[in-house]
């Protein structure tokens, strides 16, 4: 039976190739995400290997985040470079978000703060840093800069360099008076940015005081480990500091910049889902059809005497041996889509080399997805092949189709549920707890439909069929669409899925931004928005400095400008934190801005210690119009009243102080401004002159109030991105299955074929007899996936509108037209390959065709 297996399995390579692609296809995206990921977490633990090559012992803030992080004196430091076991320190003086100018045009050299970085500069006892030209500054308008920042900012030594310092708000110039590299000839690490100052001054400017440092590092003496030497500073560390080894800090930083990839990885990983999912319809239906075709060989083995079980292991065989195949060349593939991707992101970020990273983890789970997903796809046509008789082998044994009654009663089973829980979670107001209700209804309705697909088949292929089934050949075409309901339904079965999704998402993002967008045109007095780009959650310390605002009230035509500040470090209301942090604004100007519905109280202009709120969190908080509450902020407890209690909208929500309450922030910058026009003022200039005046501000951007709305859609859009390439890899393995259905039925119709030829079919309607079959099935797969994603769209926003969190359901019809006009052209391409094989068959041989 193995061999035979073996040997069918060769004689049927072609059929089962399509099958062996939608393995691939769904193993690579796997293999490739994860790859990809150990990869670049590799580069950057190099990368940070690199940094701590020669450092035994790292001693940082437990909390760098915090509101005042812990700092080490003069003294702390020297008690710690005393401990046995210290061969050299190296005190830390840093700041993120210090950005360099270029000479050449006044522009920031990046508009990323993130890669912008402030050190003192001064020989390196642990050997990284080297100075290569020039001296290190020993005066406050004085810098060294790396190398690749001299590049960067079209500068050299002895030139003036304007460079932005976020903790003063503002950009001074200084005097380039040397010109320091890495070891080992390197210019950057990581293409950061980096400007080292006078010590004294980077400590008062970045700590705001002299004497202090941001933690040390630290290099044992021979014979001492690193792990002895920690433990040993363990004991003198002062409150508020933590000890590390040099791998441990590595790791810690590693994992931190990890957690951004893994984001990338785990959408990755489910395309690989989408496409082992959608694959499996695919596989299912070539075993089945093949089993089909196989009737009276598998009948003769069960007369020479093999048994059901042998005859359906052979079949599983088969598909095992598919499964490695597909398995192998989707690893290989996927090797190849990493590779590709670590070329794309190192091209723009410079990291050490590590090489392609294979875990033995990543290749068990990529045999194991392909074989799983295609045992789990033969298993059906595995036990169908085992219940042939033996006398089918005497004579053409012609199955009869079976009923759809019973597989149509489980799927009402789940559908009518489903429907039932949908309509519960969209139009009775039960809060968070509908969106539960909804997704439960949802994934029945799901089941449902997909169960149901055969018999709806029949009816809507018909009458789809009518539109483009005109002629002898176009009826014949929607004869064999509509005669086998099951196979159309399972070959459609990818399209559903993909386009349900597509079409479901693509309903609610639409809803939402027409709904922002009416919400914003008849309610906001805003036209025009800046926007700081910081490195963390903005807490006052980045940002833009909220006087240059005095700058833009001065601009022809601007009636109001308003700072808004946050921030979420150490931020608690009535003894609760709040995650979500707080606002300070001038509440008065902003109630003129945006649509703020008092429920309870007023909305004006705060004074100190006074505060208010949206309607949920006073609920939370059981606080109403009046009240005294406590607040933590900055670490500063201060009692405040409640003023008032507005209503939670899209467009503003949380809780807000006045413009005093900055002072405790850990700092005065602003994140966002906003600005009001006089009427008839065009925004388009005055966005121009608010970028003038924001230009010493590197990462701020201005926009006008679309952009604002587009920012606020922004992660919505990329979600829907994300489920247009789903859709994509969806409608590729559908056309796949489409053109392997059709494929295997010419090969199982070639002697109805050559009959129809020989009455009088010509080829040319041979070919639009296959088209419009392929094109009905997609449309078909098309028409059921938009109905049941635009029904369930319109009832996660019916969901949203009871909230007041969208206002209208818009459905996305140009969208929609767009994903009927690609499955048309889908089902033609699909058909390209059969239609030719029809045409080409010799009549008398098709005729005589067994």
């Amino acid at each position: 039976m193995i061999k035979a297996s073996l040997r069918g399995l060769l004689q049927r390579k072609l059929r089962l190739s399509l099958a062996v692609f939608a393995i691939v296809l769904s193993v690579a995206f796997l293999a490739g995400s994860l790859v990809l990921s150990d990869t670049l977490n590799a580069r950057f633990t190099a990368l940070f290997s690199t940094i701590n090559q020669n450092v035994s012992v790292v001693v940082q803030p437990k909390d760098p985040q915090a509101v005042e992080p812990a700092r080490l004196t003069d003294a702390q430091l020297r008690t710690l470079s005393e401990v046995d076991g210290v061969r050299v320190v190296s005190p830390d003086v840093s700041a993120q978000g210090v950005i360099p100018f270029r000479a050449t045009d006044g522009e920031p050299v990046s508009a990323d703060a993130a890669l912008g970085f402030g050190v003192d500069g001064k020989d390196d006892p642990l050997g990284l840093v080297e100075l290569r030209e020039g001296r290190w500054p020993t005066a406050e308008g004085e810098v060294a800069i790396t190398a690749h920042t001299a590049e960067l900012a079209k500068v050299k030594r002895g030139d003036q360099l304007k460079v932005y310092l976020p903790v003063l708000n503002e950009p001074r110039t200084f005097t380039v008076v040397g010109v320091a590299g890495y070891s080992g000839g390197r210019d950057s690490l990581a293409g950061e940015v980096v400007v080292m100052f006078q010590q004294a001054f980077a400590q008062q400017t970045f700590y705001g005081a002299t004497g202090v440092y941001g933690g040390a590092s630290f290099a044992a003496e021979d014979g001492v480990s690193d792990d002895a030497l920690k433990q040993r500073i363990a004991e003198k560390l002062p409150d508020g500091f933590k000890a590390l080894t040099g791998q441990e800090s590595s790791e810690e930083q590693s994992a931190q910049v990890g957690v951004l990839f893994d984001v990338f990885k785990y959408i990755l990983i489910g395309f690989a889902v989408v496409a082992g999912v959608v694959g499996i319809f695919l596989i299912f239906n070539t075993f089945n059809i093949i089993v089909a075709q196989r009737t009276r060989e598998l009948a003769l083995l069960r007369a020479l005497g093999a048994g059901w079980g042998q005859v359906a292991g052979s079949v599983l065989l088969e598909a095992l041996v598919v499964s490695l195949v597909g398995a192998t060349v989707g690893l290989a593939a996927g090797i190849g889509l990493a590779a590709a991707g670590e070329a794309a992101i190192t091209s723009e970020v410079e990291l050490p080399s590590a090489g392609l990273v294979v875990a033995p983890l990543t290749v068990i789970l990529a045999y194991l997805l392909g074989v799983v997903v295609t045992l789990v796809a033969a298993f059906v046509p595995a036990v169908r092949a085992s219940s042939v008789p033996p006398v089918a082998a005497m004579r053409d044994v012609v199955r009869p189709d079976k009923s759809l009654k019973a597989l149509s009663i489980v799927g009402a089973a789940f559908a009518l549920p489903g429907i039932g829980l949908v309509l519960l979670g969209a139009f009775a107001d039960l809060g968070g707890t509908a969106f539960l209700i909804l997704l439960a209804g949802a994934v029945l309705v799901f089941i449902g439909a997909l169960l149901l697909s055969p018999l709806l088949a029949r009816p809507l292929v018909r009458g789809l069929g009518a539109l483009v089934g005109r002629g002898s050949a176009g009826n014949l075409g929607v004869r064999n669409a509509a005669r086998n309901p099951r196979r159309t339904a399972v070959t459609a079965a990818a399209i559903i899925i993909g386009v349900t999704v597509i079409g479901m998402t693509a309903t609610v993002v639409q809803s939402f931004k027409t709904s922002l967008a009416d919400i914003m045109g008849d309610n906001i007095g805003v036209e025009v928005m800046i926007q700081a780009n910081v490195t963390a959650a903005p807490d006052g310390r980045q940002g833009f400095n909220p006087k240059a605002l005095a700058q833009v009230r001065a601009i022809p035509g601007v009636k109001e400008a308003a700072a808004w500040h946050f921030n979420a470090l150490g931020v608690s209301v009535a003894g609760q934190p709040q995650a979500f942090g707080i606002f300070a604004t001038d509440v008065g100007q902003a109630s003129r801005m945006f649509p703020f519905d008092a429920t309870d109280g007023q909305i004006r202009t705060l004074a100190a210690q006074e505060l208010v709120l949206d309607d949920n969190i006073a609920e939370t908080l059981k606080l109403k119009a009046g009240d005294r509450t406590p607040v933590v902020i900055g670490g500063v407890t201060r009692d405040y009243t409640v003023v008032g209690v507005y209503r939670a909208t899209p467009i503003i929500q949380g809780i807000l102080v006045g413009e005093p309450a900055v002072a405790d922030f850990p700092g005065p910058l602003a994140f966002q401004g906003f600005v009001s026009l006089n009427d008839g003022v065009d925004a388009a200039p005055v966005v121009a002159q608010i970028e003038t005046i924001m230009k010493d501000y590197p990462g701020v951007q201005v926009g006008d109030r679309q952009s604002y709305v587009d920012q606020a859609t922004a992660s919505y859009d990329f979600l829907l991105i994300a489920v247009q390439i789903l859709l994509l890899v969806a409608l590729v393995i559908a056309l796949l299955g489409i053109l392997n259905t059709l494929v295997l039925s010419i090969v199982e119709r070639t002697r109805e074929l050559g009959l129809v030829r020989a009455v009088g079919l010509s080829r040319g309607g041979l070919v639009w007899m296959v088209t419009v079959e392929s094109v009905l099935i997609t449309v078909f797969g098309v028409f059921l996936g938009l109905a049941l994603g635009v029904g369930l769209g319109a009832a996660f926003t019916k969901a949203l509108m009871t909230l007041e969190f969208a206002t209208v359901i818009a459905i996305p019809w140009l969208e929609l037209a767009q994903y009927l006009l690609a499955a048309v052209v889908a089902g033609v391409l699909a058909a390209v390959i059969p239609a030719r094989m029809a045409a080409r068959l010799n009549v008398l041989d098709a005729i005589s065709y067994e």
